[in-house]
């Protein structure tokens, strides 16, 4: 590892932030954004150089000087679902960071995307399937992967699976919940601490450049999984009605193969009782 290396972080949210701790810890400069002035300090006392940026609409342009001046830019900002600009500002994002990337000292990106850009295809899907997005926001992720991709820099697209880990509990999801559809199909999900040891050892490789899926190798059934996380919980256990209509299981190939990555927990139910 080079220690003098910079790596940049675009959002310290709730993936973002324990990431920083962890490239902080490895000997790392961090630079880390927020939407938030209040959190300027936080991050300050975490050892991070903390600056603000918004991609709001009705908002100038950010000013990205400060994040373009690094060797690695980590985009790490959830697509906005849960208010109604959120997916034009996220959109507004890919745009600003297509146009201003080839002319910065970035010389390796590593964008957090997600599995939502494949449908439910009723089969396995790898790094290499075609992606087919259904919503809003996992068009718009498309959008912004294809148009980063084909950038003259190293640029690694992570698509994540369903996030689970500190103050994201899976037993909240489904808790007192009844008639649920769907309650044999296979959940595709990844816990927070081991997206941050993926992302490390992107960070380390050389050669990764491309689309990478994070994914816990096992597939247990929705019904399996969030009933026992609410088990744990000491939450109402939701009731599923056992049934398999769409579904998918995503398979993240390419870091084990090519990376040499091993999961902690390559077993979800073994992580569920290890939270």
């Amino acid at each position: 590892m080079n220690n003098k290396k910079e790596i940049n972080l675009l959002g310290c949210g709730w993936l973002g932030f324990p990431l920083a701790l962890s490239l902080i810890s490895r000997g790392f400069n961090v630079k880390g954004s927020t939407t938030s002035p209040e959190k300027m300090e936080v991050l300050k006392r975490a050892g991070i150089d903390p600056f603000l940026v918004q991609f709001d609409q009705s908002l100038p342009e950010p000013d990205l000087t400060k994040l373009l001046d690094g060797d690695i830019l980590i985009v790490s900002v959830p697509p906005g679902r849960r208010t109604a600009d959120g997916p034009d500002n996220y959109k507004r994002m890919g745009e600003i960071l297509t146009t201003k990337l080839p002319k910065s000292r970035i010389s390796k990106l590593i964008f957090i995307s997600s599995t939502s850009v494949y449908s439910d295809s009723n089969g396995v899907l790898t790094e290499i399937s075609e992606i087919s997005p259904q919503t809003a926001s996992a068009k718009i992720i498309a959008e912004i992967e294809k148009s980063l991709l084909a950038l003259p820099i190293q640029v690694i697209i992570l698509r994540l699976a369903g996030l689970f880990g500190p103050g994201r509990s899976p037993g909240r999801f489904f808790s007192g919940k009844t008639n649920i559809p769907n309650g044999l199909a296979p959940v595709n999900m990844i816990h927070q601490e081991e997206v941050v040891s993926l992302i490390n050892s992107l960070i380390d490789s050389d050669s990764a450049s491309g689309v990478y899926i994070g994914s816990t190798p096992s597939h247990p059934t929705k019904e399996e999984f969030y009933t026992l996380a609410a088990h744990i919980d000491k939450l109402p256990e939701p009731d599923f009605i056992p049934e398999k209509l769409s579904w998918k299981i995503v398979e993240s190939k390419r870091v084990e193969k090519e990376l040499g990555f091993i999961y902690k927990f390559p077993n979800l139910i073994d992580r569920l009782n290890n939270l």
